[in-house]
Parts: structure tokens; sequence; C-alpha cells
């Protein structure tokens, strides 16, 4: 007999229980967000959510809420977007400062240099090889 075996319906539980917390993330780019605020609101402990998030995506809740946000700002730059300080406190982000951390992080250009040099279409093609 097998060491470890789970009840009929655990995992399409964790299942759902990762696709709502990905769903609330989505809901508030631009909110200060927990990780308890996310597992309270899936019925889950912060603990269980954050590993089975992990298990289940590949990736911490927070780097899973920090691509959302760079996505939405990709998408934003392709649409004109003028105000990199709004457009970084709208997406939850603390400051500009740290918007253009993230941002550099993962693309390896500021915000501004990418808002001068890509084109829409070359927006949307970072956009979607984040992975989210």
């Amino acid at each position: 007999p097998s060491g470890k075996r789970r009840r009929d319906g655990t995992e399409a539980d964790h299942a759902d229980r990762v696709e709502a917390a990905k769903t609330y993330l989505s809901s508030r780019l631009s909110e200060r967000v927990t990780l308890d605020d996310v597992a309270r609101a899936v019925g889950a402990s912060p603990f269980h959510l954050a590993r089975l998030f992990q298990q289940r995506t590949g990736a911490p809740v927070h780097r899973y809420l920090m691509c959302l946000r760079l996505r939405a700002s990709l998408e934003r730059l392709a649409d004109g977007a003028n105000d990199l300080t709004a457009l970084a406190l709208e997406l939850g982000f603390s400051s500009h400062s740290h918007f253009t951390d993230s941002f550099r992080r993962e693309f390896g250009r500021t915000p501004s240099d990418v808002r001068r040099g890509a084109s829409r279409r070359g927006l949307r093609e970072m956009s979607k090889n984040l992975e989210v």
C-alpha cells in the first residue's frame, strides 16, 4: 500500500483553491495584497496555500502577482500610458522606483526605455513572453 493516500476530491479542491487565488490576485492588482488576504479569500491557511500555489503554478504567490502587474504595465505602455508614477501606483507598486526596479529585473530595461523604443507589437510580445 502507498504511504500517502489522498481522499477523493482533494486534488480537485487544491486545483480550485489555486485557481481561486489566481482570480483573487488578478482582480486586485492595484491593492496591497498579503498572503494572509489571499489565503483567507480561498479558505486555506497561508502556509498550505503558499505550498499548493508553488506546486501548481511553479511560482510563489508574490512572484505570480508581480508578473501579473508587470504584464498589465506592458499592456498600459502599449496603450500609450505616459505617467509612469501614476501607472506604478495604479498597479500596486509602492513607488515609481519599486516599479522601475521590478521592471528592469524582469525585462533588462526600464519602463521609460521600453516606452520610448518599443512598438505596440513589441510590447505585446514582451507581455506574452512573461510567464504567468
